[in-house]
């Protein structure tokens, strides 16, 4: 499923761009990876915008069930050259036309929505590991409103993340 690849990549992209901000970088590379962190971390989540974030995923599904050349191209691109940055996330979703659109169809620009994706997976995380007892107190990387928001609609956010296209939209069984 290329949206539960693609949010896998970025949930691993926003660790990489955590960690790549301590590696060996230009001046210019450690200000543009710190920039994307204190993005990241300061989105503010709110219900209105899970809303308009659910219906940019099932536009996403959309375009690609109608256009499953583009999956497969995003599949493929994503498997060789997975992107580490959000500059890099959004470069991507830019080179598909369609879905650029779907997104900013759905009320988000494709940066948003790569934020919003770091943002919300990095908050669900910290909610797991502190439901799991992994941490006993919120990294400091979450603002206390999205773990707040997160920890109201965790059940709605994993649905969203390992959501498949809409039932209506599929063709009867027979």
């Amino acid at each position: 499923m290329a949206h539960a690849r693609f949010l896998a990549r970025l949930a691993l992209c926003s660790f990489l761009v955590a960690c790549a901000a301590a590696a060996a970088q230009t001046p210019d590379e450690k200000a543009s990876a710190e920039a994307e962190k204190k993005d990241v971390k300061n989105f503010v989540l709110t219900a209105d915008k899970l809303d308009t974030y659910e219906a940019a995923v099932k536009a996403i599904y959309k375009v690609q069930k109608d256009n499953p050349g583009i999956k497969k191209q995003m599949d493929d691109e994503d498997s060789r050259n997975p992107s580490i940055t959000v500059a890099g996330s959004v470069a991507m979703i830019e080179k598909y036309a369609p879905i650029a659109n779907a997104i900013r169809g759905a009320g988000l620009t494709p940066r948003d929505f790569v934020v919003m994706t770091y943002t919300l997976i990095n908050a669900a995380a910290a909610v797991q590991m502190k439901k799991v007892g992994t941490i006993k107190e919120y990294p400091d990387t979450v603002l206390p409103g999205n773990i707040s928001l997160v920890d109201k609609n965790y059940d709605r956010i994993k649905k969203i993340f390992n959501s498949e296209p809409d039932a209506s939209e599929k063709s009867p069984q027979k």
